[in-house]
């Protein structure tokens, strides 16, 4: 007999498996008479279960064909008593397992003849089905007819069957064995008299033929749809014992047939609340599919944070029909006695309740596992539902043994439970979060309103948090918008009230991780104390040297034993991983935590503010980044390190005043952060920070020291990039103040901040003061430095650009060359500075319209560029920029678009997605797009700078209100003039607020409203803009520059329209004669 060894340790022995049954098939024969083993009690139940393998490849051989053929009737009773003969050997070798080792040599002995007859009838009743059944040769009669001539006498089905039940009868009445019931005895009995009296399977009339039909016949696939008695899901946890549970008979445990989907108490989700998770339903659905030629019972485990659906997800797949499953249980894994009870309400509904007959305690278990065996009844699934605390019990001793049917598992600690596992993680998909919000709240079109989606965002795609947002607010008048503000000021909303949601029972967003939290504290105490402190980290990149750089020989005893060795660092991170508090990013070495478990670790876990957490936090950040680094503050590099940065002015920290107040040896660092996030245009965190900064240098130092005024004017430089300018003046008017009182009107500070303020002005459209503060800065740095000094050089430079910007391009080429030569002699051909004087040459000689000449310095400033700071270097990337706009303006429309795109790649990679240069380019591919035609790429450019400008600088900045303007001009050349219309109002009212009425942007958006009045036919308000823009222009810039002769022309056309045409003729006489003017300056 082929000896088989077991590698198992769950069942005896399970080789109801594809490979096993090809072994079976092709040499079982060779080795039945070719050798001969000394069985051992562990072959024995290897034997039944080869056995078992062959039976079951009968019936499937039969299934597979009987809903196509009517089948014999000899064939259809041997099917039918076939799962009978299955069970019995099932119990059989259940029984038998515990006492293989033990088993004595001689009844091995006895019970291998009887188990190499089971297996040679076994074999021949396989080899006729196959040879039978299925085939398109011949009839199913002469087929037969060739197999039982080969076969020889005595091998017909029907012989076969009586006598390989007469040799089951001698295996399990073995007075070694004896595991038949007197119930199993009698069945086997009624096998050998049914044998008897069937008819003969010899067929008689040689031509009969099989009828095809295409019914399946009558299905038991009944849905029950919520009688009978239900699962206890809140079950008391100390209790450990069964109540008893009645039978109808005592010892009718049959199977009845199928019971349909039995929920109990599992929590009802209605069909218009279930959203999204199509992947999810595949995957399981590619797991848990039956595949006949593999006989193996399929285990799946749901794995994932609290919150995430994992129960809803599996309910969900078991209602959908995937499975098609004939009896589908849910049961309360969250205890033992929970589980228990779980089992006891499921022998309660497949067994009949009523008459006298008890089970207790581990019977109920065996006998529910007994009716899930019955060959017959694979078509089950099973629902082990919040499997989250493995150290209570194990679970797999209530797995039933048979290799059939599906199991799920749903756990917050997948890695303990075995099974193929299924990470789910939050939604992907935006449009998923808003349907969750919308089925939830009730609300309509909330795909339209920002607000919701800056929710959904916030709340990144976690179903338990989306549907807590979604009740409040059908429940509440409070919009998007407020709900948004409140859950950031407070994250739990009404904490008197929490939202229950049916479907979550118990567990509410405040409360679904405090469990997995209680085992981590008893567990693993330093993995419990980390999470504590990453409360005050960012949670989106977490890595070890951060952690490393903060550590200092005050740090809490716990906090060194983890940091100082990464190795131990790695087991605790990974301890949070397996809870899933984390997720790990292997390929970054870094970790990240979900939005809304972060928010719970600081309201939950931190309700008293830790200062030590915080200023060790303060001191990750500062040790990460010093001065000698600074002008690389910008690059992506550093963004991670800055989004910690914004943790530091979390509101809620500042209720502690000793987190407020900075210490005065910290000072430097916090404006070194604050720097930082300026740099990483996080400007909002950065003037929190600068803020603290100032107030603590007035406190120590006072309102006039050096590092007071530095501070000052970096809030004047921080407040010039967010658009405040008015407020960045009064920064700047009071730094040159107090620079002047303290270090004099010629001292470098002093002359820095003139310089800023020039920049200011020249920001505001002033350039009259604009050059007022650049020719003193010259004349001081000059005095102070001498003509060739960088600093000086600079200001020259700053000047060259408002005399571009005042269209007095000779004096500004004047400037450029100055500082040029001076560069150029002071740091070389080569160096960066003087590189970006070339590169801002070569947008002047643009404006001149010497393209050729430009392209030279441009050329010239991209060669310099990337040997000295490589191709993918912030200022490299601009001059490709610039490069775009210069093929632009030439009409090599492919090369600039090359240049841009190249732009983008660089920036993006650089600087991010969303930071302003990168947008600047984004806003420049949409001018670009518009130029070629291509007025759908075009817009989707400029809604995307729009998007970006309005979240990193806000609705009023001025960047944001020229994409705006951009916007208005593409949407007129498109045709959509009322949408038009409203992009430059907007535009325009942004613009006079910011900038004010006079400034050259509010003007060229009053221009570009003339045009479109006139191609709306409002001729009489087309003419009132147009000579505004006109009055404008002569005033900021001259009667001869090129935006004033513009807007002369387009008004000498205006009056055509209107049949003015002596006016008319006034204004193209005056346009042309300033650009021959123009023409023969240059």
């Amino acid at each position: 007999m082929l000896r088989l060894e077991s590698h198992s340790s769950f069942l005896p022995i399970n080789y109801s498996c594809c490979a096993l049954y090809h072994i079976l098939c092709e040499i079982s024969t060779q080795l039945h008479t070719t050798y001969h083993f000394r069985m051992s009690g562990l072959e024995v139940i290897g034997g039944i279960s080869a056995i078992i393998t062959l039976l079951d490849a009968s019936i499937k051989v039969y299934d597979n064909a009987r809903n196509d053929m009517k089948l014999p009737e000899t064939f259809e009773s041997v099917r039918r008593r076939l799962p009978v003969i299955l069970h019995i050997l099932q119990t059989c070798e259940n029984d038998l397992e515990p006492g293989k080792d033990s088993m004595p040599s001689d009844v091995c002995k006895a019970l291998e003849k009887i188990l190499d007859a089971c297996d040679e009838k076994a074999r021949k009743l396989r080899e006729i089905f196959e040879m039978t059944i299925p085939g398109e040769k011949d009839t199913w009669e002469k087929r037969y007819a060739k197999v039982i001539r080969r076969l020889g006498k005595g091998n017909k089905v029907e012989e076969l069957m009586a006598t390989l039940t007469e040799d089951v009868q001698l295996l399990v009445n073995n007075h070694a064995v004896k595991s038949a019931s007197p119930e199993d005895n009698a069945e086997l009995k009624k096998i050998l008299k049914e044998m008897e009296t069937i008819n003969n399977s010899t067929p008689e009339e040689e031509h009969s033929a099989l009828a095809f039909h295409s019914g399946g016949g009558a299905q038991t696939n009944n849905v029950n749809s919520g009688s009978g008695q239900q699962i206890n899901n809140n079950a008391h946890v100390g209790t450990q014992y069964f109540h008893s549970v009645t039978l109808r008979q005592k010892k009718d445990f049959s199977f009845r047939g199928p019971v349909g989907i039995l929920r109990g108490q599992a929590p009802y989700i209605a069909s218009e609340l279930f959203v999204g998770r199509g992947y999810e339903l595949d995957e399981i659905t590619k797991v848990l599919h039956l595949d006949h030629k593999t006989q193996k019972q399929r285990r799946l485990v749901l794995g994932g944070m609290g919150g995430i659906g994992k129960t809803q997800l599996a309910i969900a797949y078991a209602e959908s029909g995937r499975g098609s499953y004939s009896s589908v249980f849910w049961i309360n894994a969250v205890s033992e006695a929970g589980l228990k009870d779980s089992f006891r309400s499921i022998a309660s509904l497949i067994f009949d309740v009523e008459e006298p007959g008890v089970l207790e305690d581990k019977e109920i278990v065996r006998r529910v596992h007994q009716w899930l065996c019955t060959p017959q009844n694979t078509g089950w699934l099973l629902i082990f539902d919040n499997y989250d605390d493995p150290s209570q019990f194990r679970i797999d001793h209530y797995y039933p043994p048979p290799s059939h049917g599906a199991i799920v598992v749903t756990s917050r600690r997948p890695d303990l439970v075995a099974g193929t596992p299924l990470h789910i993680k939050p939604f992907q998909n935006i449009e998923d979060s808003l349907a969750i919000l919308q089925t939830r709240s009730k609300r309509k079109n909330i795909q339209s309103d920002p607000h919701a989606k800056r929710l959904a965002e916030r709340l990144a795609g976690l179903p338990l948090a989306l549907a807590t947002a979604g009740t409040y607010l059908h429940l509440s008048t409070f919009t998007f918008e407020r709900y948004f503000q409140e859950y950031e000021k407070r994250w739990n909303i009404n904490p008197r009230r929490p939202q229950q949601l049916q479907e979550y029972q118990e567990r509410t967003l405040y409360t679904t991780w405090d469990l997995s939290y209680s085992r981590l504290k008893k567990e693993a105490p330093d993995a419990a104390n980390l999470l504590k402190l990453l409360a005050y980290f960012d949670n989106q990149s977490l890595w070890y040297e951060l952690f490393y750089a903060g550590l200092t020989s005050s740090s809490p005893e716990w906090l060194r034993e983890v940091i100082t060795d990464d190795v131990k660092f790695d087991g605790v991170m990974g301890i949070l991983a397996e809870y899933y508090f984390l997720d790990v990013h292997q390929t970054l070495k870094s970790w990240s935590m979900h939005n809304c478990v972060h928010d719970w670790t600081l309201a939950a876990l931190n309700k008293d503010i830790d200062a030590n957490h915080y200023w060790y936090v303060f001191d990750c950040i500062t040790a990460s980044i010093n001065d000698d680094n600074a002008d690389d503050f910008a690059n992506l590099s550093y963004s991670p390190l800055a989004t910690h940065a914004t943790r530091l002015v979390q509101q809620r920290f500042y209720q502690n005043e000793v987190i407020y107040n900075i210490a005065p040896h910290q000072l430097h660092q916090a404006s070194l952060i604050a720097n930082l996030l300026r740099e990483q245009v996080l400007l909002l965190a950065a003037e929190q920070m600068y803020q603290r900064a100032l107030a603590g240098y007035e406190k120590a130092l006072g309102a006039d020291h050096t590092s007071t005024l530095e501070t000052v004017r970096n809030l004047g430089i921080l407040y010039r990039g967010q658009g405040k300018l008015d407020q960045a003046e009064q920064m700047y008017q009071r730094a040159l103040a107090g620079c002047e009182k303290t270090l004099g009107a010629d001292h470098t500070s002093t002359l820095e901040t003139i310089r800023n303020l020039g920049i200011l002005y020249r920001g505001q459209g002033k350039l009259d003061r604009a050059e007022q503060m650049y020719q003193r800065a010259i004349a001081g740095y000059e005095k102070a430095l001498g003509v060739d000094h960088t600093s000086t050089l600079n200001t020259v430079d700053n000047l060259g650009v408002l005399y571009w910007n005042q269209g007095k391009l000779d004096q500004a080429e004047q400037m450029y060359q100055r500082a040029l030569a001076g560069r150029e002699k002071a740091r070389g051909a080569d160096h960066t500075s003087t590189l970006s004087t070339i590169d801002n040459l070569g947008l002047l000689y643009q404006d001149q319209g010497k393209l050729d000449q430009a392209e030279q310095m441009h050329q010239r400033a991209l060669a310099g560029r990337e040997k000295a700071l490589g191709a993918d270097h912030t200022l490299t990337i601009n001059t490709v920029h610039n490069l775009g706009i210069l093929y632009w303006n030439q009409g090599k429309l492919d090369q600039a678009e090359q240049m841009h795109h190249r732009a983008l790649a660089g920036r993006e990679k650089a600087l991010g997605a969303d930071h302003t240069s990168t947008l600047k380019t984004v806003n420049n591919l949409g001018i670009l797009y518009r130029n070629q035609g291509k007025l759908d790429q075009a817009e989707q450019m400029y809604q995307r700078a729009l998007a970006g400008y309005e979240k990193a600088l806000g609705a009023d900045h001025t960047s944001t209100l020229y994409t705006v303007h951009n916007l208005g001009t593409l949407y007129r050349n498109q045709g959509k003039l009322d949408q038009a219309e409203q992009m430059y109002q907007r535009a325009l009212a942004g613009c006079e607020k910011a900038l004010g009425a006079d400034h050259t942007s509010t003007l060229e958006t009053v221009h570009n409203l003339g045009i479109l009045y006139q191609d709306q036919g409002k001729l009489d308000q087309a003419e009132q803009m147009y000579q505004r823009a006109l009055a404008g222009c002569e005033k900021a810039l001259g009667a001869d520059h090129t935006s004033t002769l513009e807007t002369v022309h387009n008004l000498g056309i205006l009056y055509q329209d209107q049949g003015k045409l002596d006016q008319a003729e006034q204004m193209h006489q005056r346009a042309l004669a300033g650009r021959e003017k123009r023409n023969t300056a240059t």
